[in-house]
């Protein structure tokens, strides 16, 4: 037997990961890296047989040398062991990898581990089983039904809507939940409602209440408070004249338990809350505290597997965790019985919580190796971790009633009496503010409002929110939130503005279309249906085939209908107008595309003229010369924003908008111009570009500092600024 032959070889995803293994693993073991999927269902082809629904895989273009290599390394060992990660897209390249290099005389083993410490790799290496064929075939079965989806579905967008759209069966849902929450905000009608406030003062001690109750019935809140300014004002004159006391003091402590430990959805939105990050970055930086930093000259992974929906943790975790909280506060600090929390139902039960590997490692000790961003991501996870065996925190709640005549006010209070597990995790335990001590009897009316307000709308959904919102519905997994929110932007079906996410022209236009046409496909529950169906595959209770069936069959139903009525849909996406165009002469029609709505020569295609359909009917910007054939140029929207297009078919020339204000660096002689940043962000930067690299956010106004002097200001929110000497110009 060779030398390589006697050793064991270990195949993982991350390049960075085969090094930490291998310092683990030592002297007998090998470890090479995948770089994540090899092979895949082919690019340019469905890739699905639509009989018997197997699909036909082929290796990536861009592995082709990667797969060369581990075949060539793998020739050589007898024993080989798969350690992609430890869910269902890792189970998945495990079986791919082992479909590659699979061979009579070689041993292929599955190693999988939650944690990336020495610890939780050794006992992985020791208790190596076989892959496991449930989870590939759940996870087959999802790419399948997705590839389905996308492969049969997008190509009728292209036809009636524009080229470069796609239809997801997740990905639509999702923006399906977008647009149905800006429907609902554009049709809401708010209601005016009059909350009244009166502060009270007793023995010194000052208070403020709100109107609860007026001849009997509850008027607290937008639902029963005062709805006309006749009845608030009704409401104010009986309680001027009235005499007050308080009629009752009601002090009760109740119990508040910790929060589970962090699963992937509740960790993006508790961090997007608390910490600004969205859910990419919250997950990037998950992935890198999983990966590990070094310590003591080893890199050790510092939370567990960060894509599961479990809330367990495992008995040594716990154990670990009620010894240090002992030592760290002390035995009356520990929840007597272990506290165990339930996973919501469909959640998978492959892997832990998120948790930290060893909850010995603090912050405060991480303060010295971890950056701002990964230490504040740490300490949130350490924190929720530690206080789920901690002791109740108990809270003092006071509620008051002050009556007078037909009227009742209600003042309510808190204070924490026994901190319990806030001492190591305070955000989870949030108290109004307290009242003063108060007791039965007389008062005095010191100040009595009326305010006029009007009910709001739901908000539009943040990335956060959204997150959660899948998650509540069923929609998706952990590893798919972030991927289908970026699908969402990437492909304009959405817009990020002020942190929230609004449905854009053409997704809203798209999911109508696909959600007419395609119902059941497109519905909620059914998605939701889908991924518990999905789950009985992965444990072994459904086939592969019966469950891609299940999508299949109405699929193709769907499909079948929607093509029938293809000539009526692409005709209903288009209106005649009577504006000419101002090219040819010809009528324009009003079509949809990848953008939005615009207007488009009838002449086409001898005459290309378009224009976006919201831009005015002054297509030609007669200001502005082709710099290649000196036509007249077009203003355009495309996906990065406007630009100016030469109005000659024949000639490609295109150009960034300026915007009439020359660039302020001294000798240049460039002016600046709209440019839209990767993150679609918009900012004005100098037409001489990279020979002048001058850039600003806001928009610039072609006007003089009367301060300083320089030559431009910037347009902002709170008004005009001088980006030189720092100031608003008033």
């Amino acid at each position: 037997m060779s030398k390589a032959a006697s050793k064991k070889l270990v195949i993982i995803e991350s390049p960075a990961k085969a090094k930490v293994l291998k310092s683990y693993l030592g002297k007998g073991w090998d470890v090479v890296a995948s770089y994540g999927h090899v092979r895949d269902l082919p690019l340019n082809r469905i890739g699905v047989n639509s009989e018997s629904l197997e699909p036909t895989y082929t290796v990536l273009p861009k592995k082709r040398t990667v797969v060369a290599k581990l075949k060539k390394v793998a020739s050589a060992y007898d024993e080989i062991y798969l350690a992609a990660d430890p869910d269902r897209e890792g189970e998945a390249i495990c079986w791919h990898i082992y479909m590659l290099l699979q061979a009579k005389d070689k041993s292929f083993k599955r190693i999988r581990f939650n944690s990336i410490t020495r610890d939780a790799i050794k006992a992985a290496s020791a208790a190596a089983t076989e892959i496991d064929m449930d989870l590939v075939d759940a996870q087959q079965a999802r790419r399948v039904m997705d590839r389905l989806v996308g492969y049969k579905i997008s190509p009728y967008l292209w036809r009636t809507v524009g080229k470069g759209l796609s239809a997801g069966r997740v990905q639509t849902v999702a923006l399906r939940l977008i647009v149905e929450r800006e429907r609902a905000i554009l049709s809401f009608v708010p209601k005016e409602y009059w909350p009244i406030i009166a502060d009270f003062e007793q023995n010194g001690s000052r208070f403020q209440t709100k109107l609860f109750k007026f001849k009997g019935k509850r008027a607290d809140g937008d639902k029963y408070s005062p709805p006309t300014k006749e009845k608030a004002d009704n409401v104010l004159h009986i309680s001027k004249q009235a005499e007050w006391k308080i009629s009752s003091v009601d002090e009760k402590n109740k119990l508040r338990k910790p929060g589970p430990p962090f699963i992937t959805s509740s960790l993006q939105v508790t961090a997007s809350g608390r910490l600004s990050m969205s859910p990419s970055v919250t997950m990037r930086i998950a992935q890198d505290l999983y990966e590990g930093f070094e310590i003591d000259g080893e890199t050790t992974g510092l939370i567990t597997y960060m894509r599961t929906d479990s809330v367990r943790i495992e008995p040594p975790a716990i154990e670990s965790c009620r010894e240090f909280i002992t030592n760290k506060w002390g035995q009356e600090s520990l929840v007597p019985k272990v506290r165990r929390f339930r996973s919501s139902g469909g959640a998978q039960d492959a892997h832990e919580a998120i948790r930290p590997t060893d909850v010995k490692r603090t912050p405060e000790l991480m303060k010295s190796i971890l950056d701002p961003r990964h230490l504040k991501l740490y300490t949130m996870i350490w924190n929720r971790f530690v206080a789920t065996q901690m002791v109740d925190a108990v809270i003092a709640e006071t509620v008051v009633l002050v009556e007078g005549s037909d009227v009742v006010f209600k003042a309510a209070g808190q204070k924490i009496v026994t901190a319990g597990f806030s001492v190591v995790d305070p955000a989870q335990l949030k108290v109004t503010s307290e009242i003063p001590a108060l007791v039965t009897g007389d008062v005095d009316l010191i100040n009595l409002s009326a305010e006029q307000k009007f009910t709001k709308p739901l908000s539009r959904y943040s990335e956060a929110a959204l997150v959660s919102e899948m998650k509540k519905k069923a929609i998706g997994r952990p590893s798919t939130y972030v991927s289908i929110i970026a699908t969402l932007k990437k492909r304009t079906y959405v817009e990020l503005k002020d942190k929230k996410l609004w449905p854009s022209e053409v997704g809203i236009v798209t999911t109508d279309l696909l959600v007419r046409l395609f119902p059941h496909i497109f519905n909620v529950g059914f998605t939701a249906e889908l991924e518990d169906l999905l789950d009985l595959v992965a444990s072994g209770k459904k086939s592969y085939k019966d469950a891609v069936s299940q999508l299949y069959t109405p699929l193709a139903a769907s499909l079948e209908d929607a093509m029938r009525r293809l000539p009526e849909i692409k005709a209903g996406m288009i209106k005649e107008t009577e504006e000419k165009c101002p090219l040819c002469g010809k009528m324009l029609l009003e079509k949809m595309g990848k953008f939005g709505k615009f207007l488009a020569c009838s002449g086409f295609p001898s005459c290309r003229y378009t224009r976006p359909l919201n831009e005015p009917a002054e297509g030609v910007i007669s200001d502005v010369l082709c710099s290649k054939c000196k036509k007249n140029m077009l203003l355009r929207q495309g996906r990065y924003g406007r630009y100016l297009a030469c109005s000659d078919p024949k000639c490609d020339f295109t150009q960034p908008v300026p915007v009439g204000v020359k660039c302020p660096v001294e000798g240049c002689i460039g002016e600046l111009v709209e440019k839209t940043s990767r993150k679609g962000k918009l900012f004005y930067s100098c037409s001489r570009y990279p020979d002048c690299s001058y850039a600003m956010w806001n928009k610039p106004i072609n006007r003089e500092c009367p301060r300083c002097g320089f030559p431009l200001l910037e347009e902002r929110k709170k008004g005009v600024f001088c980006p030189s000497c720092k100031k608003m110009i008033d």
